[in-house]
């Protein structure tokens, strides 16, 4: 799974992060996204259909525009995920196709995102966020346009969090942190050279991105 960091100069030369190393399929992705069956596989008949039994993907919630104060739509499990935190969630990827500044400021806790700009030597959040793009257009190999995001799953267990809280610690040293979770995320997005086809971020870099969303001072932000 892969999570997204901006990579400047710099940080490549200093370690590869992320996006790194991942081969894109050449193929166009079918048209057709199925937004509904976010679990997948087949159940045996003897496990238990009992919701509170049932793994991630057992019940789905949809926020959309029309409903919810989030730019694009919106799927997640409402037993592993707050509203709240897919909002954060719909405001960073947002952000890093439409390049609103305000989405990202938003997601991203403030000290956190300074001292992501300060270490990657850029001077803006609008120069994160045209980082973030360039880096994403080598994958999707086209200008693109989130339309929709999918959160499929949510890590479980107390491993996997070790760089998200080595970050918090460095960047808002002191915060109080109450929640903590990492979640399975793809996009839906378009293309203007192709208008009318939808593409999966998931398939064009062979996973799954995974996303920090932790609760500082009582308030959820993305890890990023």
């Amino acid at each position: 799974m892969k999570k997204l960091f901006v990579k400047t100069a710099a940080l490549l030369a200093a370690a590869a992060m992320t996006f790194s190393a991942v081969s894109c399929s050449s193929g166009k992705e079918s048209s057709k996204v199925n937004s509904n069956n976010i679990a997948g596989g087949d159940v045996p008949e003897d496990v238990s259909l009992s919701l509170e039994d049932m793994p991630y993907g057992g019940e789905y919630k949809q926020l959309t525009p029309k409903d919810s104060d989030v730019p694009i739509g919106v799927e997640f499990d409402p037993r592993f995920m707050t509203d709240d935190e897919a909002k954060k969630v719909v405001d960073y990827f947002y952000s890093l196709s439409s390049g609103e500044t305000a989405r990202l400021e938003n997601a991203v806790a403030p000290e956190l995102l300074k001292y992501r700009l300060e270490t990657s030597n850029l001077e803006s959040a609008q120069a994160f966020l045209d980082a973030e793009y360039e880096l994403i257009k080598q994958y999707t190999q086209a200008d693109f346009k989130f339309k929709f995001v999918l959160v499929d799953g949510v890590l479980k267990g107390d491993t996997g969090y070790e760089a998200y809280d080595a970050l918090v610690k460095k960047a808002m040293p002191g915060a109080k942190v109450t929640e903590k979770k990492v979640f399975k995320v793809n996009c839906t997005y378009e293309r203007p050279d192709d208008v009318g086809s939808v593409y999966s971020l998931a398939l064009r870099l062979g996973d799954d991105v995974t996303v920090a969303v932790y609760t500082i001072d009582g308030e959820p932000y993305v890890i990023s």
